[in-house]
């Protein structure tokens, strides 16, 4: 497992021409938190700094290009980062995965949303609410789980039915457990020191979409060496 977090943390910085690929990733993410600032300083007069790293939720290109390094790694063949090209399909396939992932973290970001609008009434409303979020947090943790291998079955299989088997992936799971449970926990434990990173004012959300990127390539990178025995 060492070797394989040395080297998922050293892909994304390997091969020709490596800092402009990140850079485009990151530069995408950035131009949508900067139109994400301006709609919302239109919409209420306020440029909404503190949320404005959610944006990069949306940078599709940059979740299809990622999902393109998981395809590789899942069959062995990522040597360096691809090339930025087929953009079609770098939309086309991250508007598939942040639908699967959206798909998967629903019910969770639906019992957050609720128990935020409680919060407002105080009371035994407020205490309901905040169990809400606590109850939300922790049902996107246990859905989350489920997702890198969700993706994985898509990509090799391609097909989407794939990335909704409960009882297949949870018996691909089973096969790399220890592994499997080590690399998420490591990868919620990454993103959670880059959540931090982006808290920073005005600092924090310009080099977050960065990092962002960063980050998940090397979540891709992890996931497609623990995963790709199993498919």
């Amino acid at each position: 497992m060492p070797l394989s977090i040395t080297a998922s943390a050293r892909f994304p910085l390997t091969g020709t021409d490596w800092p402009r690929k990140l850079l485009i990733g990151g530069a995408i993410g950035l131009l949508l938190e900067l139109i994400f600032v301006g709609l919302a300083y239109l919409a209420s007069e306020e440029a909404a700094f503190g949320i404005a790293p959610l944006a990069v939720t949306v940078n599709l290109p940059a979740i299809g290009y990622a999902l393109r390094v998981y395809d590789q790694t899942l069959r062995g063949a990522a040597g360096s980062l691809p090339e930025w090209e087929q953009w079609p399909g770098l939309f086309s396939r991250g508007l598939l995965g942040f639908t699967v992932g959206l798909t998967y973290g629903i019910i969770p970001l639906l019992l957050v949303l609720t128990g935020l609008g409680m919060l407002v009434k105080g009371g035994i409303v407020l205490f309901l609410g905040m169990m809400l979020m606590v109850l939300g947090v922790l049902a996107g943790v246990f859905t989350a789980f489920f997702l890198p291998m969700a993706l994985g079955g898509y990509l090799l299989r391609r097909r989407i039915e794939a990335a909704f088997h409960p009882l297949v992936l949870w018996s691909g799971i089973n096969q790399i457990l220890a592994e499997y449970v080590a690399t998420y926990v490591l990868c919620i434990g990454l993103f959670i020191a880059g959540g931090l990173v982006a808290a920073i004012p005005y600092f924090g959300p310009i080099i977050w979409p960065f990092l962002w990127f960063y980050l998940l390539l090397v979540q891709a990178a992890l996931f497609g060496d623990v995963c790709g025995g199993v498919f």
